[in-house]
């Protein structure tokens, strides 16, 4: 069998709206967010070799080779929460106000191909097992948000004190994903592979993977206490080697990276009762919480 989904298919966009409440819960949610221009094509056929044999052995590891053949691709490219939608989160705690632009998103799922299958090479394809690719970012995103805090008059928190935040920027990623047979000379487990054991048969390699996030501004006020955070912040994380079991027992080597562009972040503080934001330079102290190099 052969399933083909045209280059072609596509759908203009989608008007998404999620609300949730509850009498017996504090707080409520409804989100509103536009995707536009849907699009997927790909090929979905039968595995070669993938033949039921009911004599064969019970082996939880040759379940993979009886998967479709699959090289299919779907996504979004372009996704934003409408600005007059009045879209919220509260939990009954947390209350934050998002927003959103330009946002995008594709995967991938590809398996059971070989380069002799495809009109020309491509790095990404799996002859074992099934590999899941995602692509994702958004171009503009910000959060607005109040927290409850705790009273705590030792650190001059009283009742009724919030946090209020203001996050935005933007943040982009890939994540991939191969599903296979463990290797049984290597195994990820503590213990010795078995192959009997659905949690012990299958191996997920995770290694490429990556995610960063660019901040544009990001405040977050406390009373009479302010961080700022400097602008074009950068944090990321990439995924050089990860290969775990079912029970995500393995190894994985990743790099976690920052950059405060050469800055440092100030925490600023004026009298209780007073808000850093609104009171002169005189009436206000403040120090970078990171230590120059000695």
């Amino acid at each position: 069998y052969v399933f083909d989904v045209g280059e072609e298919t596509n759908i203009d966009a989608v008007s998404l709206s999620y609300g949730a409440s509850h009498p017996m819960l504090k707080g409520g949610t409804i989100v509103s967010c536009i995707l536009e221009s849907m699009y997927a094509y790909g090929t979905i056929a039968s595995r070669e070799g993938s033949v039921l044999d009911p004599s064969e052995a019970l082996r939880k590891r040759n379940i993979l080779k009886h998967l479709p053949a699959v090289d299919f691709t779907a996504g979004i490219q372009n996704a934003f929460v409408e600005r007059n939608s009045l879209s919220y989160i509260d939990d009954g705690h947390t209350r934050s106000i998002p927003e959103m632009e330009g946002g995008r998103f594709m995967f991938r799922i590809v398996g059971g191909l070989d380069d002799s299958m495809l009109a020309k090479p491509d790095p990404s394809i799996v002859k074992e097992g099934i590999k899941f690719i995602s692509n994702f970012g958004v171009s503009s995103f910000a959060m607005n948000s109040e927290t409850c805090v705790n009273e705590f008059p030792e650190l001059d928190i009283f009742e009724d004190s919030k946090l209020i935040s203001t996050i935005t920027g933007t943040f982009d990623g890939s994540v991939t994903c191969h599903l296979r047979p463990q290797n049984i000379r290597e195994s990820t487990s503590s213990s010795a592979p078995n192959v009997f054991n659905p949690l012990e048969a299958y191996e997920l390699d995770f290694s490429g993977s990556s995610v960063s996030l660019r901040l544009k501004e990001a405040t977050f006020n406390l009373d009479h206490r302010r961080v700022i955070v400097p602008t074009e912040t950068t944090f990321g994380v990439r995924v050089n080697r990860s290969i775990v079991n079912m029970m995500f027992e393995g190894t994985t080597h990743a790099v976690i990276a920052w950059d405060f562009q050469g800055s440092s972040p100030v925490l600023q503080v004026s009298k209780v009762g007073y808000n850093p934001v609104r009171v002169s330079h005189e009436d206000r102290a403040q120090v970078h919480l990171l230590i120059k190099d000695l």
